[in-house]
């Protein structure tokens, strides 16, 4: 099911904020560009008119006193000016794919979320968003500090990815999870109270750590996790609700750990391998509330 173009006010609910990726990262890198190739250009001038006599070998000394030598300066010139212009090739490389993932900005409605990308708009509500992921990437990955959200409505869907580039992406994020969870959780309620599961995905925490070393985020294997209002089943284990005491959310180590009666892990990953792991947590938390209530009403 393709993301619809956005439908009227009453469907959406108001605007409540819109944000756009910055340009300064854009015309940096695009000055950058230029200045290296005038520059290369500059430095291949300069080899036609150097002065005659200068056609034998020279050595360039390094700070760490290691000589590099050259059969010309003539030479040393070319390669010089041939570094410069691939770096300069480089930098309009990275302009280029930071212009294509910069080039959406987002409408945050109250019940949806609208891409716009070169003057189409595609709307996706809220309430039809199964998995919302969230990770980290770039000079923070080790740190766990989210940088990326990425959003779909099945797996059979493609992950649709925000960076942090785009300008106010913190109240972005913390946006779109607050929405989420409330325009997802009375269907969730339901689902539960008529005696079915709702179904969250999960990847481990290898693969997790794993993407960040790799890099190639949106290609994850994931695991159901079932959740009724009588057990949690994950990785073929089906625990009764009734024995879960604990959720522990842990910031240091970026784990949930959810524990029974005696103590002992019944699930223990980075909290967010799970996909819409808001949710999961409300989820969770509004089952063995009622759990507590009846234990002590009994």
């Amino acid at each position: 099911m393709q993301p619809s173009s956005t439908p009227d006010s009453s469907a959406t609910g108001d605007l409540i904020a819109s944000f756009r990726h910055g340009k300064g990262f854009l015309i940096f890198s695009l000055i950058l560009g230029v200045v290296l190739l005038a520059l290369a250009g500059f430095v291949l001038y300069l080899g036609t008119i150097l002065p005659p006599g200068n056609e034998g070998p020279i050595g360039v000394t390094t700070s760490r006193g290691m000589t590099i030598n050259f059969s010309s300066g003539q030479s040393l010139i070319n390669l010089t000016s041939g570094f410069l212009a691939i770096l300069g090739l480089c930098v309009f490389g990275l302009y280029g794919w930071h212009k294509k993932l910069r080039s959406t900005a987002y409408d945050v409605y109250e019940h949806g979320i609208a891409r716009i990308n070169q003057g189409q708009r595609d709307y996706t509500p809220f309430i039809e968003i199964q998995d919302l992921y969230l990770f980290s990437s770039g000079q923070t990955v080790m740190t766990g500090l989210i940088t990326n959200l990425a959003y779909r409505r099945t797996a059979a869907e493609p992950f649709h990815r925000v960076i942090e580039s785009l300008k106010g992406f913190q109240k972005f994020q913390q946006l779109v999870r607050e929405l989420h969870v409330r325009a997802r959780m009375p269907g969730v309620l339901s689902v539960l109270e008529s005696g079915g599961a709702v179904t969250f995905n999960c990847i481990s925490s290898g693969q997790v750590w794993g993407k960040r070393m790799s890099g190639n985020f949106l290609k994850i294997t994931t695991a159901p996790i079932l959740v009724s209002a009588q057990c949690l089943e994950y990785q073929g284990r089906k625990v009764p609700m009734s024995s879960l005491r604990s959720v522990d959310l842990n910031a240091w180590s970026e784990k949930v750990v959810i524990k029974d009666d005696s103590g002992q892990p019944v699930l223990s990953t980075i909290a967010t391998g799970i996909l819409s792991h808001d949710l999961f947590l409300h989820t969770l938390d509004t089952v063995l509330t009622a759990q507590t209530q009846t234990r002590e009403l009994a």
